[in-house]
């Protein structure tokens, strides 16, 4: 059979991604109204295509479209750590990236496609290239549609850090020159959360 060492790569990656679809996010902060890492990185994949065709981003599509797909991929050994316990400093930014770097490792170097799954990964970590730079702005945003979608009843801290995505979307502004789709999305999906928020009683925190 022709390349059936490298579809026998393929077939070891793709079951090892598959507890992607598994792996709840937002443990803490929504433990009965999580998505999967999996759900998360289909739908930011969406909003990258989608978003960037319609306004016209100026990047080929092709590599944050990547990006996305492979953002979160060392959760599938690592699992999500919710957002909620960084912020808290219950777990340090430091601690999670490296158990990550070990899970990327663990996933791809024994793969002889794995460097291009390793480099974009990479890439989103160090957020260097407008690529990456707009995938985490998305990212940041996609996480607070599902709050406003479906947790808001079921959020279990007494404040919600409005800020969190703030940050994302303003350094891909720098990067593409202006870009003020990406903050008036937020701003519009911010707006209908803190009035749930507050309708909750939950304190909203810029």
């Amino acid at each position: 059979m022709k390349n059936q060492g490298t579809i026998l790569e393929f077939l070891t990656f793709f079951r090892r991604a598959s507890q992607l679809k598994a792996n709840p996010r937002f443990g803490t902060s929504l433990p009965e109204y999580g998505d999967t890492v999996a759900e998360h990185s289909w739908r930011l994949a969406l909003m990258v295509y989608l978003i960037g065709t319609e306004f016209k981003v100026g990047v080929d599509l092709n590599r944050p479209m990547a990006i996305a797909l492979f953002h979160d991929l060392a959760e599938a050994k690592t699992g999500d750590i919710d957002a909620y316990e960084v912020i808290q400093k219950r777990v340090s930014v430091e601690d999670k990236h490296a158990n990550e770097a070990a899970a990327m490792d663990e996933m791809t170097n024994d793969l002889s496609f794995g460097h291009r799954v390793h480099d974009l990964w990479t890439e989103y970590l160090k957020q260097e290239t407008i690529e990456a730079r707009f995938v985490k702005a998305l990212d940041k945003i996609e996480a607070f549609l599902h709050i406003d979608e479906q947790g808001v009843e079921g959020y279990k801290p007494k404040e919600f850090h409005s800020n969190y995505a703030d940050e994302a979307v303003q350094r891909f502004d720098e990067a593409a020159s202006h870009f003020p789709e990406l903050s008036d999305l937020l701003e519009m999906v911010k707006k209908d959360l803190k009035v749930k928020f507050q309708e909750k009683g939950i304190e909203w925190k810029e």
